[in-house]
Parts: structure tokens; C-alpha cells; sequence
């Protein structure tokens, strides 16, 4: 018999130990994987309703590569390509880069390790029941082989293949708008690429395991979609297919041509013009046809039409997708299928611009001709004769023909007429050719636009000097003047452009046109559009079209013309899409000139801008291993130092998740910048793939990122790219944790392939670092620029 006292000491150490664990209890199960027994009495334990199992019986049945890590009481999981981090008493894991949570803690008693059964199951892919007596592990019966969105000669389908006859389920879901498809008891046979369709109505197609026996597929939309189902046997199995419905997938506006632009599925045969003249719309109507395309309004603003909005809307149970454009003219609209691609049609309205008058201002000098809409006139050069040519494309006159004589000093006639069926010309009469500037002005009042010709008077102080130089070789020309290109005694009197070219360097540019000899030059600046124009003097152009550098940084377009041949000026035009200040910074009489123009400094554009750069992996957490041992952990923060410090010279804020060799979670790396409420994130990588050929850089962004996040990614990757020359693996999506849980836009690039032996060797590189953080430096500066231009 226990005596009295010991009973009692016994009652309280029972008590104690229930309230250390207060659910948790030891029992023994049996264990069976696809029905066959593997254990009989499986020691195992329950706590809060889960199972846990001990760590050994994972390398006695499953086979798995296990590692325990004393000093952080920590076990990794070399699970195919990835390794999986579990710590005692953690209720997190991490898997990849990825973290998940546990249904209940890892537990360690008597120097055993238990880990919870329906986590172990979910890895291995195994559907896990269980009772009072036995655990059952199984695996689903159906593969998904692969998923595909296919372009047909009908449409577009997603198709998923498996091997058996799948049963499906489909459902709508919001916030934000997804499209559902679970494959129920099934697998995914090996793990499926995001596919980025971005078309407008699908963003991308995203498969995972979203149960043990449940694969889904699911599509990020941008609007409601409509489509059929159908399941078809094939050699290798079955496909089950969702068949869109006919879609526009692309609208554009061609501002040369002046004409709308559709792209659909499939070649679009029926469709009605409406004239609403009352509520200033034409209206073309295409039933049974969805509307696929991202932006769905654009303001065109092209004088005549002034903007175009696609809608599409239901119409006695049918869809119909509709292009209505806003105009306060009336118009036929010539419709037809570009004869390259009959899925796409061509929308042009058959309505010329109105040249309206013309007349000559002698106090200014001037010459004003008025147009109805926004024209861009084209200067016609003339070998002989002093007068000057505009040609206004697209434009009428409806009086033909006018003629004005004027009694002035330097000017006879201005004369218009209607050059053929879509050019109207106007040529003005000189009695000695000057230079002139041609700009385009809108009257406020008529809302008509004024091209004015300013005619530069030899008395004018300010151009006196230049038109001298241009006219003193004329003065000395043979009055028979011979062809300049088979004249040794012309090109012996006059200058030659070499070379036009931009150099950029970061957001600094800098314009350059070089001559064969030195010569005075003129540069102005005009709008309307935006541009810098440089005349230059007794100089022949004889660069050809293709040999003209093409734009660069902010410079959308770079023109070189022969402005006249007697005297011989060239003009050299590069036009901006907005005012910009400039800076010339060559000699007035020079061979080489130089124009820096003076954009937004990457330091006021980083100013007051917080930063959190990631430096992936750390302590105890090496990442990859390359093939002759460089440590993935030490490329990433050396990269990440040297892209902050680049980020703080330029007045940037910037926090490091970590700044030497320690283990920092994930949670922790997207806690930090989300209390930092930082401007963007910047997780830093070195890839890592089985295949010993993988190779290239690549960013990713969490899959149904948007907006600035994706801005961000393409501008970093882009510049990134640039400096390191590897190959371009471009904007990817995966469900990385410090992606999905920061809360402002979040990039993670992996710079290159550690696992390559030339990349390896070229991470190793201190030079090919720097360039590395360079060129994260630049994309990040980019990305600011533009935020900036949108906040002003």
C-alpha cells in the first residue's frame, strides 16, 4: 500500500506535467503508406488535435536527407531542390523561401524530436487519415502533367492534362478577382512554371498543391470570364479544357496614320457603325465579343477625336463589346482587315484636317498660317531659288488655290494651294533667303492653331552674325551652281555632320553632333511638340537614315535633314516629351558640340525615400552552394552593401535587414521594412537550380502584383541586365513570403546562376558585383524618377 504522502506528491507531479502539456499525450498507432504496413506500434503524440511524429521514423520510411543543427536546435529537410527549416518549439517553417505556419509546434522530450504528421504529409504528397487505432498515408490517383494556354485558329483555351479522367470544381472568387479550377483527388506530377498571359483580361495562370489531393489552377483576372468546359481523351490521357470566349485583345492608336487599331482572337466579320451626333459619339458594335484589354479608355485628343472608350455590356442575353469614340465632327469611318493579320482591323477615320488662312504680320515679321487642327508641317529644301516650302500632310484648302503679293523689303508673295488630294502647301516668296524659326501656336480663343513662319531679318542683332555666315558663301557660288555631291569646289567650301549621338549616364545626358571642321552653330528650343533644334552653317548632311542614333533616355526621336542647299544648312532636331532646361557646354566656333541637358539629379530623386535591402540567407542558413564552394549567403551581402552605399551617396534612407553572417527569419526580413514603412524592398539572391546549365538573372514579384510593383521589377531588371550582360530571364512570379508580406512594392532578383560554374566565377568577382548593385542602383533610380514625375 502507497503510503498517504507519497500519494499526494505523486497527485501534484501529475498535475505539474499536465500543465507543462496540457493536450499533449503518448500513444502507440499503426502506420500504413498506401495500405501496407510499415509500423505496428508507432509511438506517437497529440497535441491541440494534430499528430506528431518522431523525426527518426521520416529516415526509416520516407528515405529523406535529414540534418539536426544543435546550436539553434534546428532541423533542415533536403526536400528535391529545396531545404526545409524547422525549430523546436516553432509553430513556423520555412520551406525555400517560402514560410508556412504548423498546425502545432515541433516538440523535443527525452532528446526526441516530433514533428507534426499533416505537415509531413503535405510535402511528401500524401493524403493523411487517421483514427483511435491507425494512421493511413496515401496517395491521390490522378496526375496533372501540365497546364497551357493555347492560341487556336477559334480562340484561346487553358488546358490542363492529366492521366486519368479528372473531376473538377470551378469557382469565382473576389478580391481580387480569380477564376477557381481544384482537380479533386490529384497531384501535380512534378511542380508547374506561373504563365504571364497579361493580356488584358487574364494577368497569369498560377498551379500549386492547394491540398494533399487537390491541385488547383488558378487564373488572376482582370474582369469576369466567360468560357466553356470540355474534357477530351487523348493519346496520353485527358484534357480538360476551358475554351474563352472571342475576345479584343488590343486596341491601339497609330498617331502617324491617324488610325484605330483592333486585335481579337480571331477576325472580326460583323460589326455596326451608330452616328450619335446629339451625344457626340460614333459608336462601332461588335456582338458576341468580350473585352480582353487592360486600359479601356484613352484620351487621343487629336483635334478631331477627342477620346475612345471600350465598354462591354449585355444586350438581350447576348455580350457585346463596344468602341465608342468622342468627337464633335462628323465622319465616315473606313473600316477593313489589315491585310497582314485579319485578326486585326484597322479603324480610320476619312476626314481631312482644314487649312484655314494664311497671312503676313510685318511688325513681327512673320508669316501665320491658320489651321483648324494640330498640324506638323514639313519643310520642303530647295536647291535653287530664294523662297521657303511648307507641306501640311493630311490637311485641305478649300479655296485651291491663294496668292498674296506684299510690298515688304524681304518678302513678295505668300501663296497657297492644294498640292494633291491630302496636301496642302504654302510657299513664300523672298527676295534674299534668311533663316527663319517655325513654331505652332494654339489661339485660345478659336482654338484654331497658328503655324508661325518667324522670318530672321538680317537688322536683327540677335541673328546677324549667323545669317551672315550663311550667306557669305552664297555670295561667292558660280550663278549656274553644280550639283554639291560632284563638286570638289563646293565640298571644299563647305562643312560636313560626321556623327549625331546621346550618351546617357544614369539620368544624366548629353547631346553631341559632331562636324568635319569647326563652324558657328544655333540652338533653340521650341514647343509644340518639345524639341532642340541646332542649325548649322555651310554644312551638308550625308548621313544616311539608318547610320542616325536612335533615342536614348529621354529622347524620343532624333531628325536630320538638309534645312536648305543654297546656302547649305543642315538642321539637326531632337525632341523631348516635355520642357527640359539645357546646358551647352562646347566653344561658339567648334568641330564638336555638346549639350547637357539638365534632368531631375538622382539625388533629389532619392532624397526622403526609405529603403529596405534583403540580403538573402545568413548564418546558419547558407542558401546555395556552388560548385567550386562559393556561399550563396556571402555574394548576397556583399551585393547588398555595396547597393546601399551607391543608394545613401544619393541621399536615400537605407535599412539593411542585415549587415554581416546571422540567421534572420522571414518574417522578420518583411516585419522590419513593413515597420520602416519603406518606400520599396529589395530582396538580393544568387540562383540555384539542379541543372548545371541554368543561367541568366530574373526578379521576381509575388503572383497578382501590379502597378508600381511590376513598374519596378521590369525597370530593375532592365538596367540590371544592361550592366551584367547575362541573359534575360525577365519579371517572374512566385508566392515568396518577404514578397507577400510587405506592404509596399517588393522585388526579389536573383543577379545569377550559382550553381553555373561560369556565373559562379563571375560572382566571385568583386568588379562583377559592383556592376551587380549597379545596376539594381540604376533601375531603383528609374523607378523613382517616374514616381516623382507622377507626384508633380
Amino acid at each position: 500500500m502507497i503510503p498517504k504522502n507519497r500519494l499526494i506528491l505523486l497527485l501534484i507531479l501529475t498535475i505539474l506535467l499536465c500543465h507543462v502539456f496540457p493536450v499533449a499525450a503518448n500513444n502507440q498507432k499503426k502506420l500504413l503508406i498506401n495500405n501496407q504496413v510499415i509500423n505496428k506500434h508507432l509511438n506517437i503524440k497529440e497535441e491541440n488535435g494534430a499528430l506528431l511524429i518522431p523525426l527518426k521514423v521520416l529516415e526509416d520510411s520516407f528515405n529523406l536527407d535529414i540534418e539536426w543543427i544543435e546550436l539553434i536546435k534546428s532541423i533542415n529537410i533536403k526536400l528535391d531542390n529545396k531545404i526545409v527549416k524547422l525549430r523546436v518549439d516553432e509553430s513556423k517553417v520555412q520551406i525555400g523561401d517560402q514560410v508556412k505556419e504548423l498546425s502545432t509546434p515541433v516538440r523535443m522530450t527525452d532528446g526526441k524530436v516530433y514533428i507534426p504528421l499533416d505537415f509531413i504529409a503535405q510535402i511528401l504528397g500524401y493524403k493523411l487519415t487517421w483514427n483511435t487505432t491507425e494512421i493511413n498515408l496515401s496517395k491521390p490517383s490522378v496526375q496533372v502533367n501540365d497546364v497551357k494556354y493555347k492560341k487556336t485558329t477559334s480562340g484561346e483555351e487553358i488546358i490542363i492534362h492529366t492521366n486519368k479522367r479528372p473531376r473538377y470544381d470551378i469557382a469565382s472568387l473576389q478580391s481580387p478577382e480569380r477564376l477557381a479550377i481544384d482537380i479533386l483527388d490529384s497531384k501535380l506530377s512534378n511542380k508547374l512554371r506561373d504563365i504571364a498571359v497579361n493580356n488584358g483580361l487574364i494577368f497569369q495562370i498560377r498551379s500549386k498543391q492547394f491540398k494533399t489531393d487537390v491541385v488547383r489552377v488558378v487564373l488572376d483576372l482582370y474582369q469576369p470570364l466567360s468560357y466553356q468546359v470540355d474534357i477530351n481523351k487523348v493519346k496520353s490521357g485527358y484534357q480538360l479544357k476551358l475554351k474563352l470566349s472571342p475576345r479584343i485583345i488590343d486596341f491601339s492608336y497609330n498617331k502617324k496614320e491617324e488610325s484605330f487599331s483592333i486585335l481579337a482572337t480571331k477576325e472580326l466579320g460583323t460589326y455596326n457603325v451608330k452616328s450619335l451626333p446629339k451625344d457626340n459619339k460614333i459608336i462601332v458594335e461588335f456582338p458576341n465579343v468580350l473585352l480582353d484589354i487592360v486600359k479601356d479608355h484613352f484620351a487621343i485628343n487629336n483635334k478631331w477625336v477627342d477620346e475612345v472608350e471600350l465598354v462591354q455590356v449585355e444586350e438581350n442575353n447576348n455580350t457585346v463589346a463596344k468602341l465608342i469614340l468622342t468627337t464633335d465632327k462628323l465622319f465616315k469611318l473606313n473600316i477593313y482587315n489589315d491585310p497582314k493579320n485579319a485578326k486585326r482591323l484597322i479603324i480610320k477615320p476619312n476626314r481631312l484636317k482644314e487649312l484655314l488662312d494664311v497671312n503676313y504680320n510685318p511688325k513681327e515679321a512673320s508669316v501665320n498660317i491658320v489651321t483648324k487642327e494640330m498640324v506638323s508641317p514639313k519643310s520642303i529644301p530647295l536647291k535653287k531659288g530664294a523662297r521657303l516650302v511648307l507641306d501640311f500632310p493630311e490637311t485641305i484648302f478649300r479655296k485651291v488655290h491663294k496668292s498674296v503679293e506684299y510690298d515688304e523689303k524681304f518678302i513678295e508673295e505668300v501663296r497657297v494651294s492644294q498640292f494633291n488630294k491630302e496636301v496642302a502647301r504654302v510657299v513664300i516668296d523672298l527676295k534674299e533667303l534668311v533663316n527663319y524659326e517655325l513654331n505652332t501656336i494654339k489661339d485660345s480663343e478659336s482654338e484654331h492653331y497658328n503655324t508661325v513662319v518667324k522670318l530672321e531679318l538680317p537688322d536683327d542683332k540677335d541673328n546677324k552674325e549667323l545669317i551672315d555666315t550663311l550667306n557669305s558663301d552664297k555670295s561667292q557660288q558660280p550663278q549656274q551652281r553644280r550639283d554639291i555631291n560632284h563638286s570638289k569646289d563646293e565640298s571644299s567650301k563647305t562643312n560636313r555632320l560626321e556623327d549625331v549621338n546621346i550618351v546617357t549616364n544614369g539620368n544624366k545626358i548629353e547631346l553631341n553632333v559632331n562636324l568635319k571642321n569647326k563652324s558657328k552653330y544655333r540652338i533653340r528650343k521650341f514647343s509644340y511638340p518639345n524639341r532642340l533644334v541646332i542649325d548649322l552653317p555651310q554644312t551638308i548632311n550625308k548621313l544616311r537614315k539608318e547610320s542616325i542614333v536612335e533615342p536614348k533616355g529621354i529622347i524620343t526621336d532624333v531628325r536630320v535633314s538638309q534645312f536648305s542647299w543654297e546656302p547649305a544648312v543642315t538642321r539637326v532636331v531632337f525632341e523631348l516629351p516635355y520642357a527640359i532646361d539645357y546646358k551647352v557646354t562646347s566653344k561658339s566656333l567648334t568641330d564638336q558640340i555638346s549639350i547637357k541637358l539638365k534632368t531631375q539629379s538622382e539625388e533629389s530623386v532619392l532624397s526622403n525615400r526609405t529603403i529596405v535591402v534583403d540580403a538573402g540567407h545568413g548564418g546558419a542558413d547558407p542558401g546555395a552552394i556552388g560548385p567550386t564552394g562559393l556561399i550563396e549567403k556571402d555574394v548576397n551581402l556583399d551585393i547588398a552593401k555595396k547597393l546601399a552605399a551607391l543608394l545613401r551617396q544619393a541621399g536615400a534612407t537605407v535599412k539593411m535587414t542585415r549587415k554581416d553572417d546571422r540567421y534572420i527569419t522571414l518574417w522578420s526580413r518583411a516585419d522590419m521594412a513593413n515597420r520602416l514603412d519603406s518606400d520599396i524592398f529589395v530582396s538580393i539572391h544568387s540562383n540555384a537550380h539542379k541543372g548545371k546549365d541554368a543561367s541568366g538573372t530574373e526578379i521576381y514579384v509575388y503572383p497578382g502584383s501590379y502597378g508600381d510593383t511590376l513598374v519596378l521589377a521590369k525597370l530593375v531588371q532592365s538596367s540590371l541586365q544592361k550592366e551584367i550582360d547575362l541573359i534575360d530571364r525577365g519579371v517572374r512570379f512566385n508566392e515568396l513570403y518577404v514578397l507577400e508580406e510587405t506592404t509596399m512594392p517588393s522585388i526579389l532578383s536573383e543577379i545569377a546562376f550559382i550553381t553555373n560554374r561560369k556565373e559562379e566565377k563571375l560572382l566571385a568577382d568583386p568588379d562583377f558585383r559592383q556592376r551587380a548593385a549597379l545596376g539594381l542602383y540604376k533601375g531603383i533610380v528609374a523607378f523613382f524618377n517616374r514616381v516623382a514625375k507622377e507626384e508633380r
